[in-house]
């Protein structure tokens, strides 16, 4: 129980403790968590300059121009009466005198303060219960007339002065560990809503990064769509490869026993690479079902996931590259080495958090029923350009030379290679081997490939071309070719490599781009001085 004289009591002197009967505790104005004690039978409410409240003794003081009411005890409790000319609410109804019960809510004037009226049992409580307080606030936005904005700004402040400082310590202490204990649950939502949208982010890019690399993969896919367009292709009487040979003699008297001879050591480029989990180290694999049937999302494309049970996720591409004379190395374009290195492809590898490896590269030559296994030697930084390593016995007496300078606008050029990768090769092969593998019914991307190695199909296709432009950076020709012929050789009529072909570019007339031989020569040299 506070004294007299304390900071929150009035400063009355006068006043027994042993008889007080009510007490008003302010709650607004400078007179703010001050409480005024009610002992006598007759009181006088006075409010002073800047809105303090002060009660005294009726009979102390003659009246005064700051009255503002009279208190008189009756029976069980304060009944108050208004002063002439002034204005008093209770629980927001203006009164001219009423009998307070317990609780009331005292509004003296029209600027306040308000003040609570309690009845006790002649003291004061040193604390608050969490209840009072609370229902003081209540009461106060309930009949309070100051605008909405202020009178809830008002109570939410003076509740959170009066909880800090009207409680118990223990209350408090609690308070504060349950905030600690709030805000520590809110840090660990906050972090696991963190984790949970970075792996969604995470995952979405994994989607994108698989999506792109399928749709190379759809590419060198084949069909039964494929196969019937393969179909009307016979009937349009689709050209072999000798027979597009035979077309050049016939129109440009083109010696056709150099590009016979550079033919065998011309390949068709066969791989497919998989795809590496950074955080895991875990390759992406087929996600198989109960009975071990590959499992898609509900989009229709593979599900893979880091260390599922199934094979490793392919994703397969074609291309060309040539044997070089006089050393076991072939020649192709980086793009085709390194076929995630297209764009921006191996940086949305990256954001997804995947690294692509090689899983199986293969080299098909003419006239050889066994693929050549071939790996990454070295590529170029500077031009599209890489240079595989293969076995030197199966390559000897093989390999194409390089020519010693560029070619000049006008020159013919020759340009070997496999545009459109299997559909090419199936369609040189004949209608016989067609009819076999829709008998068949599989279009495994790797036993087709075989089956036209072992039945000696495997050809390249030859174009002639003339050279529109040479600069030190790409030959720019107009020889025919597609995907698939990337990395392929461009020769001179000497039978010497010019350039490797490159790029398409459709948009000028079916034009083609090649890396000058110079830069090849340039990259053979850093092999050779590993």
């Amino acid at each position: 129980m506070r004294k007299p004289g304390e900071k929150g009591v009035a400063p009355s002197s006068t006043v027994d403790r042993r008889e007080v009967r009510a007490f008003l505790e302010s709650l607004t104005g400078p007179s703010r968590g001050n409480v005024n004690w009610l002992a006598d039978n007759a009181l006088t409410v006075s409010v002073g300059e800047g809105r303090a409240l002060s009660v005294r003794p009726k009979d102390d003081l003659p009246p005064h121009d700051n009255d503002i009411a009279t208190l008189q005890w009756a029976d069980d409790g304060y009944a108050i009466t208004v002063s002439a000319g002034r204005n008093v609410w209770v629980n927001g109804q203006e009164i001219s005198s009423t009998l307070l019960v317990h609780g009331d809510m005292i509004e003296f004037g029209e600027k306040g303060p308000m003040s609570r009226y309690r009845l006790c049992n002649h003291s004061y409580p040193v604390r608050h219960t969490v209840e009072d307080i609370l229902s003081d606030a209540y009461a106060y936005t309930r009949t309070s007339r100051r605008p909405f904005a202020k009178k809830m700004s008002g109570a939410l402040r003076d509740s959170g002065r009066r909880l800090v400082s009207q409680t118990t310590f223990l209350f408090r202490i609690t308070v504060v560990a349950a905030l600690l204990v709030i805000l520590g649950f809110g840090f660990l939502l906050y972090q696991n809503d963190r984790r949970l949208a970075d792996s969604i982010e995470q995952e979405s890019r994994k989607i994108e990064a698989v999506a792109i690399m399928l749709a190379q993969t759809r590419e060198d896919a084949l069909t039964p769509k494929d196969l019937a367009s393969l179909r009307e292709a016979f009937e349009s009487q689709v050209l072999s490869a000798e027979q597009r040979l035979g077309t050049l003699e016939h129109r440009a008297g083109a010696p056709t026993r150099v590009i016979a001879a550079s033919t065998r050591s011309v390949a068709f480029i066969q791989g497919a690479y998989g795809l590496r989990h950074l955080e895991s180290g875990k390759l992406l694999r087929h996600v198989l079902g109960p009975n071990g049937e590959k499992l898609k999302t509900p989009l229709g494309q593979p599900l893979i996931e880091p260390g599922a049970m199934g094979e490793p996720a392919e994703f397969q591409f074609t291309g060309t590259g040539f044997l070089l004379e006089g050393v076991p190395l072939m020649a192709t374009n980086r793009h085709v080495a390194l076929p995630w290195t297209s764009g921006d492809r191996e940086q949305t590898l990256k954001d997804a958090g995947l690294k692509a490896e090689m899983l199986r590269l293969l080299a098909y030559l003419p006239d050889q029923a066994e693929p050549i296994e071939a790996q990454l030697e070295r590529f170029s930084e500077m031009a599209d350009l890489a240079i595989l390593a293969v076995d030197p016995g199966k390559v000897h007496g093989l390999g194409m030379p390089l020519a010693d300078a560029a070619p000049q606008a006008g020159e013919e050029l020759y340009l070997l290679g496999y545009p459109t990768g299997l559909k090419a090769l199936i369609a040189q092969a004949g209608p016989g081997f067609l009819e076999m593998l829709e008998k068949d019914g599989t279009l495994n991307f790797w036993s087709i490939a075989s089956q036209l190695s072992a039945q000696s199909k495997i050809q390249p296709l030859a174009s002639r071309g003339i050279v529109a432009r040479t600069s030190s950076g790409a030959i720019v020709y107009d020889a025919e070719t597609t995907t698939g012929g990337s990395g392929g050789p461009a020769l001179n009529r000497r039978g010497e490599v010019v350039a490797i072909n490159a790029a398409i570019l459709p948009e000028f007339g079916g034009s083609n781009i090649g890396v000058p031989v110079a830069h090849l020569k340039a990259l053979l040299r850093e092999v050779e001085s590993q």
